[in-house]
Protein backbone atom coordinates (compact mmCIF):
# COMPACT_ATOMS: atom_id res chain seq x y z
CA UNK A 1 0.00 0.00 0.00
CA UNK A 2 3.03 2.32 -0.11
CA UNK A 3 3.38 2.48 -3.88
CA UNK A 4 3.63 5.95 -5.37
CA UNK A 5 0.46 7.19 -7.05
CA UNK A 6 0.42 10.11 -9.48
CA UNK A 7 -2.69 12.27 -9.68
CA UNK A 8 -2.54 14.22 -12.92
CA UNK A 9 -5.04 17.06 -13.36
CA UNK A 10 -5.54 18.74 -16.72
CA UNK A 11 -6.82 22.31 -16.74
CA UNK A 12 -8.11 24.69 -19.39
CA UNK A 13 -9.92 27.81 -18.20
CA UNK A 14 -10.78 25.91 -15.03
CA UNK A 15 -10.79 28.66 -12.40
CA UNK A 16 -14.36 27.77 -11.43
CA UNK A 17 -13.45 24.23 -10.37
CA UNK A 18 -9.74 23.84 -9.72
CA UNK A 19 -9.63 24.80 -6.03
CA UNK A 20 -12.22 22.20 -4.97
CA UNK A 21 -10.60 19.59 -7.20
CA UNK A 22 -7.10 20.22 -5.85
CA UNK A 23 -8.24 20.34 -2.24
CA UNK A 24 -9.85 16.92 -2.64
CA UNK A 25 -6.62 15.57 -4.17
CA UNK A 26 -4.42 17.08 -1.46
CA UNK A 27 -6.63 15.76 1.35
CA UNK A 28 -6.40 12.08 0.38
CA UNK A 29 -5.89 9.59 3.21
CA UNK A 30 -3.37 7.74 1.07
CA UNK A 31 -0.06 9.46 1.71
CA UNK A 32 2.34 8.46 -1.06
CA UNK A 33 1.01 10.76 -3.79
CA UNK A 34 2.51 13.19 -6.27
CA UNK A 35 0.20 15.77 -7.84
CA UNK A 36 0.94 17.19 -11.28
CA UNK A 37 -1.22 19.82 -12.97
CA UNK A 38 -0.84 20.47 -16.70
CA UNK A 39 -2.46 23.67 -17.90
CA UNK A 40 -3.49 23.91 -21.56
CA UNK A 41 -2.79 27.64 -21.96
CA UNK A 42 -5.72 28.93 -19.88
CA UNK A 43 -6.81 32.53 -20.47
CA UNK A 44 -8.67 32.96 -17.17
CA UNK A 45 -7.29 32.94 -13.60
CA UNK A 46 -6.54 29.20 -13.47
CA UNK A 47 -2.76 29.71 -13.11
CA UNK A 48 -3.29 32.26 -10.32
CA UNK A 49 -5.43 29.72 -8.48
CA UNK A 50 -2.82 27.01 -8.95
CA UNK A 51 -0.01 29.16 -7.55
CA UNK A 52 -1.85 29.30 -4.22
CA UNK A 53 -1.17 25.60 -3.67
CA UNK A 54 2.01 24.03 -2.40
CA UNK A 55 3.17 20.45 -2.98
CA UNK A 56 2.02 20.38 -6.59
CA UNK A 57 4.00 20.50 -9.82
CA UNK A 58 2.67 22.78 -12.57
CA UNK A 59 3.34 22.23 -16.28
CA UNK A 60 2.37 25.08 -18.58
CA UNK A 61 1.59 24.35 -22.20
CA UNK A 62 2.03 27.17 -24.71
CA UNK A 63 -1.07 26.04 -26.58
CA UNK A 64 -4.17 23.94 -25.97
CA UNK A 65 -3.16 20.38 -26.82
CA UNK A 66 -6.50 18.88 -25.79
CA UNK A 67 -7.28 16.11 -23.33
CA UNK A 68 -4.94 13.78 -25.18
CA UNK A 69 -1.88 16.01 -25.52
CA UNK A 70 -2.21 17.45 -22.03
CA UNK A 71 -2.55 14.11 -20.30
CA UNK A 72 0.17 12.54 -22.44
CA UNK A 73 2.61 15.17 -21.20
CA UNK A 74 1.55 14.54 -17.61
CA UNK A 75 1.86 10.76 -17.94
CA UNK A 76 5.40 11.15 -19.31
CA UNK A 77 6.30 13.23 -16.24
CA UNK A 78 4.67 10.80 -13.80
CA UNK A 79 6.72 8.68 -11.44
CA UNK A 80 3.82 6.75 -9.93
CA UNK A 81 3.23 3.05 -10.44
CA UNK A 82 -0.44 3.96 -10.68
CA UNK A 83 -1.70 7.09 -12.44
CA UNK A 84 -5.05 8.80 -11.88
CA UNK A 85 -6.14 11.15 -14.68
CA UNK A 86 -8.43 13.80 -13.30
CA UNK A 87 -10.77 16.33 -14.87
CA UNK A 88 -10.73 19.66 -13.00
CA UNK A 89 -14.51 19.52 -12.48
CA UNK A 90 -14.19 16.41 -10.31
CA UNK A 91 -14.10 16.17 -6.51
CA UNK A 92 -12.63 13.02 -4.97
CA UNK A 93 -13.73 11.21 -1.84
CA UNK A 94 -10.92 11.31 0.75
CA UNK A 95 -10.36 7.54 0.44
CA UNK A 96 -10.44 7.52 -3.37
CA UNK A 97 -6.74 6.85 -3.92
CA UNK A 98 -6.51 4.31 -1.09
CA UNK A 99 -9.33 2.29 -2.61
CA UNK A 100 -7.88 2.57 -6.11
CA UNK A 101 -4.61 1.07 -4.87
CA UNK A 102 -6.43 -1.73 -3.04
CA UNK A 103 -8.32 -2.65 -6.21
CA UNK A 104 -5.17 -2.54 -8.34
CA UNK A 105 -3.34 -4.79 -5.90
CA UNK A 106 -5.93 -7.54 -6.29
CA UNK A 107 -4.64 -8.60 -9.71
CA UNK A 108 -1.47 -7.65 -11.60
CA UNK A 109 -3.40 -7.94 -14.89
CA UNK A 110 -5.69 -5.04 -14.01
CA UNK A 111 -4.69 -2.24 -16.37
CA UNK A 112 -7.42 0.27 -15.54
CA UNK A 113 -9.89 1.04 -12.76
CA UNK A 114 -13.33 2.55 -13.14
CA UNK A 115 -14.57 4.41 -10.06
CA UNK A 116 -18.14 5.05 -8.98
CA UNK A 117 -18.77 8.59 -10.19
CA UNK A 118 -21.74 10.60 -8.96
CA UNK A 119 -23.14 13.84 -10.33
CA UNK A 120 -22.13 17.15 -8.82
CA UNK A 121 -25.01 19.61 -9.13
CA UNK A 122 -24.22 23.30 -8.43
CA UNK A 123 -21.35 22.25 -6.15
CA UNK A 124 -23.65 19.90 -4.23
CA UNK A 125 -22.84 16.21 -4.02
CA UNK A 126 -25.67 13.91 -5.10
CA UNK A 127 -26.27 10.16 -5.06
CA UNK A 128 -27.20 10.18 -8.74
CA UNK A 129 -24.83 8.22 -10.96
CA UNK A 130 -22.79 10.20 -13.48
CA UNK A 131 -21.02 7.14 -14.88
CA UNK A 132 -19.95 3.63 -13.95
CA UNK A 133 -17.81 3.43 -17.07
CA UNK A 134 -18.62 3.00 -20.73
CA UNK A 135 -20.40 0.21 -22.52
CA UNK A 136 -19.80 -0.36 -26.23
CA UNK A 137 -22.41 -2.31 -28.18
CA UNK A 138 -21.72 -4.46 -31.23
CA UNK A 139 -23.76 -1.91 -33.21
CA UNK A 140 -21.23 0.79 -32.30
CA UNK A 141 -23.48 2.52 -29.78
CA UNK A 142 -21.58 3.88 -26.75
CA UNK A 143 -23.19 4.85 -23.44
CA UNK A 144 -22.26 5.93 -19.92
CA UNK A 145 -23.41 3.03 -17.77
CA UNK A 146 -26.29 3.77 -15.34
CA UNK A 147 -26.04 7.51 -16.01
CA UNK A 148 -28.84 9.47 -14.32
CA UNK A 149 -29.90 6.58 -12.05
CA UNK A 150 -30.04 6.80 -8.26
CA UNK A 151 -27.30 4.81 -6.54
CA UNK A 152 -28.63 1.43 -5.41
CA UNK A 153 -25.23 -0.28 -5.20
CA UNK A 154 -25.82 -1.56 -8.72
CA UNK A 155 -22.94 -3.04 -10.66
CA UNK A 156 -22.11 -1.77 -14.14
CA UNK A 157 -23.65 -3.79 -16.93
CA UNK A 158 -21.07 -4.87 -19.52
CA UNK A 159 -18.24 -2.54 -18.48
CA UNK A 160 -15.97 -2.14 -21.49
CA UNK A 161 -14.01 1.05 -20.89
CA UNK A 162 -12.89 3.27 -18.01
CA UNK A 163 -14.46 6.69 -18.45
CA UNK A 164 -12.07 9.63 -18.86
CA UNK A 165 -13.50 11.66 -15.96
CA UNK A 166 -11.21 10.11 -13.33
CA UNK A 167 -9.75 6.80 -14.57
CA UNK A 168 -6.82 5.09 -12.86
CA UNK A 169 -4.20 3.21 -14.85
CA UNK A 170 -1.28 0.96 -14.15
CA UNK A 171 1.85 2.65 -15.51
CA UNK A 172 3.08 -0.68 -16.88
CA UNK A 173 -0.16 -1.14 -18.84
CA UNK A 174 0.06 2.34 -20.36
CA UNK A 175 3.62 1.68 -21.48
CA UNK A 176 2.49 -1.63 -22.96
CA UNK A 177 -0.18 -0.13 -25.23
CA UNK A 178 1.26 3.23 -26.24
CA UNK A 179 1.66 3.91 -29.94
CA UNK A 180 5.16 5.34 -30.48
CA UNK A 181 5.32 8.06 -27.81
CA UNK A 182 1.57 8.55 -27.29
CA UNK A 183 -0.59 6.85 -24.67
CA UNK A 184 -3.78 8.71 -25.65
CA UNK A 185 -4.21 9.19 -29.39
CA UNK A 186 -3.47 12.86 -30.10
CA UNK A 187 -5.32 12.71 -33.42
CA UNK A 188 -8.48 12.52 -31.30
CA UNK A 189 -7.69 15.73 -29.32
CA UNK A 190 -10.58 14.98 -26.96
CA UNK A 191 -13.73 12.82 -26.75
CA UNK A 192 -13.76 9.02 -27.15
CA UNK A 193 -9.97 8.92 -26.59
CA UNK A 194 -10.61 7.20 -23.23
CA UNK A 195 -12.54 4.40 -24.94
CA UNK A 196 -9.80 4.05 -27.55
CA UNK A 197 -7.22 3.62 -24.78
CA UNK A 198 -9.36 1.03 -22.97
CA UNK A 199 -9.95 -0.83 -26.24
CA UNK A 200 -6.21 -1.06 -26.81
CA UNK A 201 -5.83 -2.38 -23.25
CA UNK A 202 -8.45 -5.02 -24.06
CA UNK A 203 -6.58 -6.07 -27.20
CA UNK A 204 -3.46 -6.58 -25.05
CA UNK A 205 -5.44 -8.66 -22.54
CA UNK A 206 -5.37 -6.14 -19.70
CA UNK A 207 -8.37 -6.18 -17.37
CA UNK A 208 -10.59 -3.20 -16.60
CA UNK A 209 -12.16 -3.38 -13.15
CA UNK A 210 -14.98 -1.52 -11.45
CA UNK A 211 -14.11 -0.33 -7.94
CA UNK A 212 -17.30 0.88 -6.16
CA UNK A 213 -15.48 2.02 -3.00
CA UNK A 214 -13.50 4.58 -5.02
CA UNK A 215 -16.04 7.40 -5.30
CA UNK A 216 -15.97 10.83 -6.89
CA UNK A 217 -18.35 13.59 -8.01
CA UNK A 218 -18.39 15.15 -11.48
CA UNK A 219 -20.04 18.35 -12.70
CA UNK A 220 -21.17 17.23 -16.14
CA UNK A 221 -21.91 20.14 -18.47
CA UNK A 222 -23.88 18.17 -21.09
CA UNK A 223 -26.92 15.92 -20.61
CA UNK A 224 -26.97 14.25 -17.18
CA UNK A 225 -29.05 11.19 -18.12
CA UNK A 226 -29.53 8.80 -20.99
CA UNK A 227 -32.26 9.80 -23.43
CA UNK A 228 -34.93 7.34 -24.52
CA UNK A 229 -36.12 7.11 -28.09
CA UNK A 230 -35.68 9.66 -30.86
CA UNK A 231 -36.92 12.61 -28.77
CA UNK A 232 -34.52 11.75 -25.96
CA UNK A 233 -31.68 11.45 -28.43
CA UNK A 234 -32.49 14.85 -29.95
CA UNK A 235 -32.74 16.41 -26.49
CA UNK A 236 -29.27 15.22 -25.57
CA UNK A 237 -27.80 16.40 -28.86
CA UNK A 238 -29.19 19.90 -28.27
CA UNK A 239 -27.28 20.18 -24.99
CA UNK A 240 -23.98 19.68 -26.85
CA UNK A 241 -22.10 22.37 -28.77
CA UNK A 242 -21.65 22.01 -32.52
CA UNK A 243 -17.92 21.54 -32.05
CA UNK A 244 -18.51 18.80 -29.48
CA UNK A 245 -20.95 16.99 -31.77
CA UNK A 246 -18.58 17.24 -34.73
CA UNK A 247 -15.49 15.94 -32.96
CA UNK A 248 -17.48 13.31 -31.08
CA UNK A 249 -18.97 11.87 -34.27
CA UNK A 250 -15.62 12.02 -36.07
CA UNK A 251 -13.75 10.31 -33.24
CA UNK A 252 -16.24 7.47 -32.95
CA UNK A 253 -15.59 6.64 -36.61
CA UNK A 254 -11.82 6.79 -36.01
CA UNK A 255 -12.28 4.56 -32.96
CA UNK A 256 -14.05 1.90 -35.02
CA UNK A 257 -11.48 2.03 -37.82
CA UNK A 258 -8.70 1.44 -35.29
CA UNK A 259 -10.27 -1.12 -32.99
CA UNK A 260 -13.55 -2.70 -34.07
CA UNK A 261 -13.25 -6.39 -35.10
CA UNK A 262 -13.51 -6.53 -38.88
CA UNK A 263 -16.45 -8.95 -38.78
CA UNK A 264 -18.39 -6.38 -36.73
CA UNK A 265 -17.67 -3.58 -39.19
CA UNK A 266 -19.22 -5.61 -42.00
CA UNK A 267 -22.12 -6.95 -39.93
CA UNK A 268 -25.64 -5.81 -40.94
CA UNK A 269 -26.41 -4.39 -37.46
CA UNK A 270 -23.32 -2.18 -37.37
CA UNK A 271 -23.62 -1.11 -40.99
CA UNK A 272 -27.34 -0.28 -40.64
CA UNK A 273 -26.79 1.88 -37.57
CA UNK A 274 -24.01 3.80 -39.32
CA UNK A 275 -26.29 4.46 -42.31
CA UNK A 276 -29.15 5.60 -40.06
CA UNK A 277 -26.85 7.90 -38.11
CA UNK A 278 -25.42 9.49 -41.23
CA UNK A 279 -28.90 10.03 -42.71
CA UNK A 280 -29.99 11.62 -39.45
CA UNK A 281 -27.01 14.00 -39.63
CA UNK A 282 -27.73 14.92 -43.25
CA UNK A 283 -31.29 15.93 -42.38
CA UNK A 284 -30.90 17.40 -38.88
CA UNK A 285 -27.19 18.25 -38.41
CA UNK A 286 -25.63 18.73 -41.85
CA UNK A 287 -22.61 20.61 -40.48
CA UNK A 288 -21.76 17.55 -38.41
CA UNK A 289 -22.22 15.31 -41.46
CA UNK A 290 -19.55 17.30 -43.31
CA UNK A 291 -17.07 16.04 -40.71
CA UNK A 292 -16.88 12.94 -42.91
CA UNK A 293 -14.15 14.84 -44.78
CA UNK A 294 -11.89 14.74 -41.71
CA UNK A 295 -12.69 11.07 -41.13
CA UNK A 296 -11.51 10.29 -44.67
CA UNK A 297 -8.47 12.54 -44.23
CA UNK A 298 -7.39 10.71 -41.06
CA UNK A 299 -8.37 7.23 -42.25
CA UNK A 300 -4.90 6.28 -43.61
CA UNK A 301 -3.31 7.12 -40.25
CA UNK A 302 -5.96 5.11 -38.40
CA UNK A 303 -5.41 2.11 -40.67
CA UNK A 304 -1.68 2.23 -39.94
CA UNK A 305 -2.40 2.32 -36.22
CA UNK A 306 -4.88 -0.53 -36.58
CA UNK A 307 -2.19 -2.67 -38.21
CA UNK A 308 0.09 -2.09 -35.24
CA UNK A 309 -2.70 -2.89 -32.77
CA UNK A 310 -3.67 -6.08 -34.60
CA UNK A 311 -0.04 -7.16 -34.97
CA UNK A 312 0.54 -6.82 -31.21
CA UNK A 313 -2.82 -8.08 -29.93
CA UNK A 314 -2.89 -10.88 -27.35
CA UNK A 315 -6.56 -11.87 -27.65
CA UNK A 316 -8.65 -13.16 -30.52
CA UNK A 317 -11.33 -10.91 -32.09
CA UNK A 318 -14.00 -13.29 -30.76
CA UNK A 319 -12.98 -12.36 -27.19
CA UNK A 320 -13.52 -8.67 -27.95
CA UNK A 321 -16.84 -9.47 -29.63
CA UNK A 322 -18.05 -11.17 -26.45
CA UNK A 323 -17.49 -7.91 -24.57
CA UNK A 324 -19.52 -5.99 -27.15
CA UNK A 325 -22.65 -8.13 -26.94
Amino acid sequence: MNKLVTIHILTFNSEQYIEDCLNSALNQTYENIEIIVTDNNSKDKTIERLKQFKDIRIIKNKRNTGYTGGHNKGIKQSRGEYIILLNPDVVLDKDFTKNIVRCMEEDKKIGAIQAKVYQLNKNKKTNTIDTLGNRVFNTGRIIDIQQGEKDKNQKPKKLFAANGVCPAYRQKALNDIKLKTHYLDQDFFCYVEDIDLSWRLRWRNWKIKYCPKATAWHDRTSAKSLGKGFKGFRKIRKTQSLWMRKIGWRNQRLLFIKNMPISNIFSPTFFLREIKMFLYLLFFEPRVAFEIRNVLKLMPKMIKKRRIIMKNKKVKPREIKKLLK
